[in-house]
């Protein structure tokens, strides 16, 4: 399976926030996925990055031009450059089956609710798995929980987001989906 992961390129990320990561990285690996990412090799991506290229595993890159000097050097089984980080994830969930969210900032926020409006509009990935790791996405959970009270996000929207607070329930979330009817079609 090809997974996006998306997440924080920023160096400064506090080591707490990095947790795991590698974990999921290996797992992924041993169970043959391949993923897309942004490209920059810090941060949180850097973290999944880093696992993979050590394994010598597919890693596809997309760069969007605010960040070409960050992917200068890096290593993958393709890099393509877009214009603006909307682009990246179109051009992610279009190639993938599953996105894989890691701590991050306004950025990956942005990612993460368009990949969820793209996933209820049935644009292809069907499954967004957020790595809370330490807490990190709980202001989240609490604003969805508000949005939903509120009215302004609706039920069938948030079931896109499952919460992951350690590798071994991304593990979980991703045998779930793969065994899942909507995940067959990409058998086929």
């Amino acid at each position: 399976m090809k997974l996006f992961i998306a997440g924080g390129v920023n160096n400064k990320i506090k080591k707490k926030y990095l947790e795991g990561i590698a974990e999921i990285g290996n797992y992924l690996v041993d169970n043959n996925h391949e993923i897309i990412c942004v490209g920059a090799p810090f941060g949180a991506i850097g973290e999944m990055y880093n696992v993979f290229l050590e394994r010598k595993a597919r890693v596809d890159v997309i760069v969007p031009i605010p960040y070409a000097k960050s992917s200068k050097g890096m290593l993958a089984n393709s890099m393509t450059v877009v214009d603006t980080l909307y682009m990246l994830q179109q051009l992610a969930l279009k190639n993938s089956q599953a996105t894989i969210v890691l701590p991050g900032g306004n950025g990956t926020l942005a990612e993460l609710y368009m990949i969820t409006d793209s996933t209820e509009s049935n644009f292809d990935s069907d499954v967004v798995i957020v790595y809370n790791v330490n807490g990190f996405y709980d202001k989240v959970i609490e604003m969805n929980n508000f949005m939903l009270e509120a009215g302004t996000l609706e039920k069938r929207q948030y079931k896109y987001f499952t919460f992951c607070n350690t590798p071994t329930e991304v593990f979980a979330a991703l045998e779930k989906w793969q065994k899942s009817k909507k995940f067959q079609k990409y058998l086929k």
